[in-house]
């Protein structure tokens, strides 16, 4: 029986009514959604990795359709995640190309309709469980300073709960203060007769708004709250615990979305004693262990409830991997292991490195078993994708750089606007234009952590590499090809003024 499932989504000062078919039927899937972390293009085995191996990754693969010419929207931890749920690049929020810090606000707005509004309409119940790194809280908040942020011994809102999810259970970021674990609103265990506070850099305290601080590195201590921390060795057990239990009290009858956010491979390198000593080549490889196996629990969990056979899996990561200690590379090596792959530079970065990741989708008797695709995707693709695949429409002013890929998945004839471009930045704000099989980056190096803009008048203004004959990025043909430049310069302004759709159209030829 099929249901009319109503859903008011708010846009601005616009309210929209959502109509979907929320029918229990094969077309309506459970979904889960792995997102790994600093996770690289060539550290799964089914990649290509020949050092370590990843068998529950690869029995994704194996199971479903694994993608060449994926790319996580953005080639840092933040700005990925934010245009994973809304379909929106990050550079067109306040945060712009940066992470968010434990002081910042959340980045995503209640009224904007993300991935798991989407889900929440089609009445899925709905959860968030890892790492969140969006922000907490908002100035208008009890408790907010501007140079503090939100106060961590009270409800910590607007969070996940606002934005789309029914429940959350997770960590704010991994690697700043506090070390703490959050469910819902609230710290978990903290004492209130110890309180967590924050020390901040004393140049944030003469700061009207935090927005005015944005280009100030925030320097801060958190102080006290010593029952609610939690180790990094226990962090990767810890949360997969928490999913899978959430996925063992979840009905076969009640669609789900899982939004598992794995901690793994973002340093601190701390792998549970468990796993320490079980790769050769040392504890980047422990990592991934710990990481494969805790996507093989999830898979157990479903086989173990009986949900396999009608959910959706997505696993992918929120950038490419990173050298140790985020020191400048060329290709990322650890001990004979080529993290990213055949690929040159590492995240933060705007060459391939940066941002091309894994990604499989498997949906047993949907998606064709083993198979894999070369179709130009991103992680932003998922509110676009998943909007046609449960037959939603988004409202006008949601998703303006998501694309569907539904047809490649499933093997059906497109809908709507397909992918042929794709923006890329780095965390210094270089950005890069990729359209068919050629890539203009706006400027000199890869824009990662040390980059500062090339002022040798001797060199190209830019790189332009042509992707299908030089996917290491190796010859710069800028110089060559300055009709293609210019072409590629003009999208890239029609993008970031525009959207990457106009009237539901892909901005493609133009004068």
């Amino acid at each position: 029986m099929v249901k009319l499932c109503c859903v008011m989504a708010t846009l601005g000062a616009a309210t929209i009514v959502i109509e979907s078919d929320a029918s229990g039927d094969e077309r309506h899937p459970n979904v889960v959604f792995i997102l790994a972390d600093d996770f690289g293009y060539g550290d799964a085995s089914c990649y290509g990795a020949t050092k370590v191996t990843t068998p529950n990754i690869d029995r994704l693969a194996r199971g479903g359709m694994r993608f060449t010419d994926a790319h996580s929207s953005h080639s840092v931890c933040t700005p990925t995640r934010y245009a994973f749920l809304t379909g929106r690049y990050a550079w067109r929020s306040w945060s712009g190309h940066r992470c968010v810090w434990s002081n910042d606000p959340l980045l995503i707005e209640t009224d904007r309709y993300t991935v798991g509004k989407l889900f929440q309409s089609l009445g899925y119940k709905t959860a968030c469980i890892g790492k969140w790194h969006l922000g907490f809280g908002s100035p208008e908040t009890p408790g907010w300073s501007n140079a503090r942020g939100p106060d961590y011994n009270r409800a910590l809102k607007p969070g996940p709960l606002e934005v789309g999810f029914d429940y959350f259970y997770g960590i704010p970021h991994v690697g700043q203060y506090p070390h703490i674990y959050i469910e819902n609103h609230h710290v978990v265990g903290l004492n209130p007769a110890d309180p967590l506070q924050i020390q901040v850099d004393e140049r944030l305290l003469s700061r009207s708004s935090y927005l005015e601080r944005l280009n100030i590195v925030p320097r801060h201590t958190f102080l006290g709250g010593k029952a609610a921390l939690y180790e990094h060795e226990d962090l990767a057990i810890h949360l997969t615990e928490k999913a899978v239990d959430w996925l063992g009290n979840q009905q076969a009858d009640a669609p789900f979305f899982l939004y598992f956010a794995h901690r793994n491979v973002h340093s601190p390198l701390r792998p549970h004693p468990r796993f320490k000593g079980t790769s050769d080549i040392g504890v980047y490889g422990d990592f991934i262990n710990e990481l494969d196996w805790s996507v093989g629990e999830l898979l157990g969990a479903l086989d173990a409830n009986g949900l396999t056979e009608n959910t959706l899996i997505i696993f992918t990561s929120d950038n490419g991997a990173v050298a140790a200690g985020h020191q400048p590379a060329t290709v990322v090596n650890h001990q004979g292991h080529h993290a990213n792959g055949h690929l040159w530079g590492q995240k933060t970065e705007v060459y391939e490195g940066g941002h091309r990741v894994p990604f499989i989708v498997s949906w047993p008797g949907q998606i064709p078993e083993g198979s894999q695709s070369d179709r130009l995707v991103s992680t932003a693709d998922m509110l676009a994708t998943f909007a046609e695949m449960f037959d939603v429409t988004l409202p006008n002013a949601a998703g303006e750089d998501s694309f569907s890929f539904a047809s490649a998945l499933l093997e059906t004839e497109s809908t709507g606007p397909q992918r042929t471009s794709i923006v890329h930045d780095s965390n210094q704000g270089l950005s890069a234009i990729r359209d068919g099989d050629w890539k203009l980056i706006l400027g000199q190096g890869g824009g990662g952590i040390g980059w500062t803009p090339e002022t040798d008048s001797q060199l190209p203004a830019g790189q332009l590499f042509n992707m299908a004959d030089d996917p290491r990025e190796q010859q710069n043909m800028y110089d060559k090809h300055p009709e293609i430049v210019t072409r590629l310069t003009k999208l890239f302004e029609l993008i970031r003024q525009n959207g990457s759709r106009t009237d539901d159209r892909p901005i493609g030829d133009f004068d």
